[in-house]
């Protein structure tokens, strides 16, 4: 599984250098290093955690074009703000790991989900999947 990093390395790959049109870069970078933009949180998490109830239920799978669609509007509209590819290199080295686990523990209790037990896993996805979430948009079967 790919994993919060992993995400964050794929959306890297879909930037390029900064557009001349970009905003102020300084006050982007600097806001960026203080804080990941709540954008590309809220993709990287979904992601990971489809990956999780996709690979702890044998009926779900993820659904890799929305994934790669939903990271590529995010890498365009950080590319647009500024964002650099240091920026991301700098970010998968300083994750925000309390946060991501927090979140995930909150996410995982909230929805009962028991790890290692498919039911729960494969409940938790069909509900996202109804509910059309972004996790729920990452998941198909």
């Amino acid at each position: 599984m790919m994993g919060f990093a992993g995400v964050l390395l794929l959306v890297l790959a879909g930037c390029e250098s900064t557009s001349s049109q970009a905003l102020d870069a300084d006050t982007s970078r600097a806001q960026f290093r203080t804080q990941v933009p709540q954008s590309l949180y809220d993709v990287a998490f979904a992601n990971a955690m489809a990956e999780q109830i996709a690979g702890g239920c044998p009926n779900l799978s993820l659904n890799r074009s929305q994934i790669r669609q939903s990271m590529k509007t995010v890498a365009d509209d950080l590319e647009a703000k500024g964002y650099r590819e240091s920026d991301f290199v700098y970010l998968e080295r300083n994750l925000p790991r309390k946060r991501i686990q927090d979140d995930a523990i909150r996410y995982i209790q909230g929805n009962g989900i028991v790890i290692g037990v498919p039911d729960t896993m494969c409940s938790a996805g069909r509900s996202e999947i109804a509910k059309k979430s972004a996790i729920g948009t990452f998941l198909k079967g």
